[in-house]
């Protein structure tokens, strides 16, 4: 789809490594820094592994405004769950992205992060857009919840005071461990260790 859409691009998946409580927001994060390291991106998509597009005029590219690529999922019978929804897959800008110091770091287990993203673009003066319901459609991979991915009792704490921590919490202060890289046909494949003591202190 992308070689359709005449795009330059390059594909970064991140796995977290064990032991370690998933760290979604984490995860995007890195993936952005390692990829800035190798070229000079002016638009980045953070994708859910588990996202499919349905529609090639889905471009996958960056407009003036951030863009919630995922606006109608067949889990959520193609509608819009709630209107501040930035999750699932979307595309910002390099410049807005280093405005709002990327996501949080602070989201261990599942839910919020995305929602702390949706207030940090917002907290700027910048505005979600999305394609019209019929070209922003995915199919998400069904699959069962992982172990190691349990719900964030501390989101809604979080989710209190994002404009106070946006400055301190983010992609300048990014802490973890890059164990390996593959460098494949299609993509280069990270897989990172996040300790999350460390994180916590920064």
């Amino acid at each position: 789809m992308l070689r359709r859409q005449q795009l330059d691009y390059g594909i970064y998946v991140v796995d977290q490594a064990l032991p370690g409580r998933f760290n979604r927001a984490m995860l995007m994060n890195i993936g952005y820094t390692e990829a800035m390291k190798r070229y000079n991106y002016q638009c980045a998509v953070f994708h859910d592994v588990d996202l499919i597009p349905e529609n090639d005029r889905n471009i996958y590219s960056c407009p003036e405004q951030p863009r919630h690529l995922s606006a109608a999922i067949d889990k959520f019978k193609y509608r819009l769950p709630y209107v501040k929804i930035f999750g699932g897959a979307s595309a910002l800008k390099k410049e807005h992205f280093e405005l709002i110091n990327g996501f949080s770091n602070r989201y261990f287990g599942w839910g919020g992060e995305d929602d702390d993203m949706s207030e940090r673009i917002t907290s700027k003066g910048l505005t979600i857009s999305r394609y019209p319901m019929e070209i922003a459609r995915y199919k998400m991979i069904k699959h069962v919840g992982e172990k190691h991915n349990e719900q964030n009792p501390e989101r809604f704490t979080l989710l209190r005071n994002v404009k106070q921590r946006m400055s301190k919490d983010g992609l300048t202060t990014l802490k973890y461990h890059l164990q390996q890289v593959d460098e494949m046909p299609t993509h280069t494949r990270l897989q990172v260790l996040i300790n999350e003591a460390e994180v916590r202190k920064s």
